[in-house]
Order: structure tokens, then sequence, then C-alpha cells
């Protein structure tokens, strides 16, 4: 099946999956919390919970990729719309049925065509899969403010690269695999966008000399000793492909321009995993926050990108043992994926800085990232004396947790943001009380005086609170009131 971007069949199509109520609240509430995202072990149960009805018959053929009667998909979607999805080449009319050819899924308000559920080492090398974890994580660490031009690198089935359109007058999308294109277009054309523009090619090369607001990408960034699929396996020597990313990344930011690269990086052993990702950042001239979000060792690396192979043992027993040949080769003993975002703006930029991250308890982060490097551009140009006296605003989601050690049955007290990534900052209870007075009014000197403390706790406290301010300041806790 070859994907076709014809404008008036997606309008037709749209038209008639929006009229059964195709997106992801109607499917969830006829399958569940997890019913957007099913995969292929999930249809015999999920097929069973469906109603006879115009919607679950769309949800039979494009979700679960099952055979649906010609007369029923007419019957749902019209004859406009079941025809649509032919000429679309998301389907096919087969003695009788209309059987699906590729999927559809809804996401944050979008419709995304892709490939059919994988099935494993038969599928193409220029396969185009759906919208994983890995691109949910992607979309989560993008700041949406409006810009002018944005760029989404490697861009798959096109998904960062609509996001952006929503918030962007033009996009441009590159992929090396022209398949990955077509969907790019068909997914433009089934969301009623007009203003993204694939370009074939690897990487940055399409764009060479080009300048962009936003960068986003989810890179085959998978380190691994093969080439066998395009959207995961980067064809190039240890994580060599990440690093062209950042360094590609950084060149084609325009001033004020922010990116969200989601790559890999080795290390020699889990204690010290970030050693490579300070030199890719040196001499960027951006400042720069890594997230890491996931970690293993090469072997649990190796198990979980050939999960495929689970029911084959000797297949999976082979490639478990060329990925950790491949490993011991390079002398690895830790594997991290994660997060790599960059802020283009004049003057040397700030230290980077590294924290860890739950994939899980990830939510949209673009407000706190938009924090974050506004604090760094600010901590590159104050000092100490100065932070004490700046009007600072603690964001909304703030909260103060207060709890009675068990044991010691002494106050402990953290700071908590409430939205993107969930971190926290613990400090001493007068620390936290006099932060939690910034508003923008009362300075950090301020909320220090009115503690009412004795000189040398007094100057403790300051020393431990201008600490405090920093961490939550590059972690995006904290708003700068001009």
């Amino acid at each position: 099946m070859e994907p076709v971007a014809d404008r008036t069949a997606a309008a037709s199509a749209r038209k008639a999956l929006d009229a059964v109520g195709y997106g992801e609240r109607g499917i969830v509430d006829l399958l569940g919390d997890d019913g957007p995202g099913a995969d292929a072990a999930d249809v015999p149960v999920l097929e069973r919970r469906l109603p006879r009805s115009p919607l679950a018959t769309a949800v039979r053929l494009l979700l679960l990729q099952l055979p649906v009667p010609a007369a029923d998909a007419a019957s749902a979607l019209g004859d406009d719309g079941s025809g649509a999805l032919v000429e679309l080449g998301i389907a096919e009319r087969r003695n009788g049925e209309l059987a699906p050819l590729g999927r559809i899924m809804p996401v944050e308000g979008l419709l995304l065509a892709c490939d059919a559920f994988p099935t494993g080492a038969a599928d193409p090398p220029g396969y185009v899969a759906a919208f994983t974890p890995t691109a949910s994580w992607c979309a989560a660490l993008t700041p949406r403010r409006k810009v002018d031009r944005a760029l989404d690198v490697g861009t798959g089935n096109g998904a960062q690269a609509l996001f952006a359109a929503r918030h962007s007058r033009h996009v441009v999308a590159t992929d090396v695999n022209p398949r990955a294109l077509a969907f790019t277009s068909l997914n433009a054309a089934l969301n009623g966008f007009d203003n993204v523009e694939p370009r074939l090619g690897n990487l940055f090369a399409p764009v060479a000399g080009e300048q962009f607001d936003l960068i986003t990408c989810n890179a085959p960034y998978v380190i691994s000793p093969e080439t066998k699929w395009q959207y995961r396996d980067g064809g190039l020597p240890a994580d060599e492909l990440s690093a062209r990313v950042v360094s590609g990344a950084a060149g084609a930011l325009a001033d004020d321009g922010y990116a969200t690269l989601l790559v890999s990086w080795l290390a020699e052993d889990e204690d010290e995993p970030d050693h490579r990702m300070y030199g890719w950042l040196e001499g960027t001239g951006c400042d720069a926050w890594v997230l890491g979000l996931a970690g293993a060792d090469p072997l649990e690396h190796a198990a979980t990108w050939n999960d495929h192979l689970a029911d084959d043992h000797p297949a999976l027993a082979e490639a478990l043992d060329t990925w950790a040949a491949y490993f011991d080769e390079l002398g690895v003993g830790w594997i991290t994926e994660g997060a790599v975002l960059l802020h283009r703006r004049s003057g040397p930029p700030h230290p980077p800085r590294v924290d860890p991250a739950s994939a899980d308890e990830l939510e949209q982060a673009g407000e706190q990232i938009e924090r974050a490097f506004a604090a760094q551009a600010f901590l590159a140009a104050v000092g100490g004396d100065e932070l004490l006296d700046a009007p600072l605003v603690l964001a909304d989601s703030v909260s103060v947790e207060t709890r009675l050690d068990p044991h010691t049955r002494e106050r402990e007290t953290r700071l908590l943001l409430d939205e993107g990534t969930y971190p926290d900052v613990e400090c001493a209870p007068a620390v936290a009380d006099a932060i939690a007075g910034l508003d923008g009014s009362a300075t950090l000197r301020e909320g220090i005086g009115r503690l009412g403390l004795p000189r040398k706790a007094d100057a403790a406290v300051r020393a431990e609170a201008l600490d405090a301010l920093r961490d939550l300041l590059e972690l995006g806790f904290v708003d700068i009131d001009d």
C-alpha cells in the first residue's frame, strides 16, 4: 500500500470519521482508557467489547485492523467516506469487504495514518510506525509558543510536524524515507494543514543553511549493530547519529529558538552516564537541559529493542548475543535514552544541566521548559546578592510538602512542581518558608528576614536558600518577573 495525499479524499475521510465520533474520547468510551493505543495483542479482547454501531465499524477497520463488510463500512461512513479511505491507500475492497491496509490513530486531536500493526522481522525497512511512547515524550517536551518557522527532523508519520503546524507559520519535515514523507503529506491533508512542507534527505541536509525558531527530532536513535528498520536503527557507529542530531540542531537554531531532541548516548558504566553528553554540548553556543528518561545495561537494552522476537527463542538468543558483543567491542556498560533541550540566545551559554526524569510521569512541559531557559539566561547575568533581591514568582503549580520523619521526628520539606517533568527539591523547613513567599513583590531577602532568625542562623539559611533557589530556577519552578 502506498499512501496518497489526495486533499479532496482526505477531507471526505475526515468528515466521515468526525461524524461517527472517531477520536480519542469516542474510542475510550467504547474500549477504555488504553483503547486509542491498542496493539495487535489487544485485538481479540477489544474486538469482543465492540457493539454494533457506526463508530465501532470504524474502530474495527482503522484501529483494530479487522476487515468489515463493505456494506457496513458504507453504512457507517457513507459511500464518500469509505471510498475516500480506498483512494488514500488506507483500505482496499476485497471479496465484498473493506480490508485495512494501514491504521489511523487519534492523538491529541489529530488523526495519524501509519502502517498496519508491526509484524516483527517481516516489516520492510521503510515501515512507518504509529505514535510511539518516544513520540509522546517528544511532544510533551516541546514548547508550544507561536513561531515563524519550525523543523521536524526524521518526521516519520509527521506527528511532531503537525503538532508544530498548530502554532507555526511554516513547518519543514525531513526524512530519508520516502514512505514516511508520503504519510506525512497524507496526515497533513487528513488534518487540514497546508503549512507543512516535506523534504527528502538525511537529517539536516535538506535544510542546509536555513534557520528555525523550533526544531523537533525523534530520531531513529536506537544504538544497535543492525540497520533493519529506518525508524529504529540510525545506521551509524555507536551513538554517532545522536551526536549529529545535537550538533545539527544547534547549528540550525535561530536566535531565541528552541530544540527538543530525542536521542541516546553511551557510557562506560552506570555511575557516570552523561560524560559524552557534556562533550556534545560544548561549543554549541546554546543553553542546554538534558533529561535522562530511560537507562539500561547492554543486555537490557538489547532485550527491549528485540522484543518482537520474544516468541522465537533461538532468534532472540542470537540477537542478544550479537548486540552484547557489539557493545562489548565498544566498551559500553550503560545506554541512556532521553531528551536534549536547547535554547539559543545572545551571550555566553549557561553551563548545561542534566537531570533524570520519569517517562511514566511526563506530561506537557512546554511552559516549564520556557521558564527553565529564561532562568538560565537570568542566572548567567546575576550574582548571589542580586538573586536575593530579584523579583521572582513561583509558578502556580508549585506546592510545599511537609512530613515528619518517623524515626527522627524532624520536619522534612520539599517543593514540588505539579506539571511537566514533576520535579521536586528537598530543603530545610526555614528555606522552604522563605522561598514559598516569592510572589513578585516579596524578595528572597525579605522572606528570610521575616523568619526572625539569629544572625548566624540567618546566614546559614541565606546560603542554603540561594542554592535551593538556583536549583528551582533551573528546573522551571520560578517565573522571572520583568
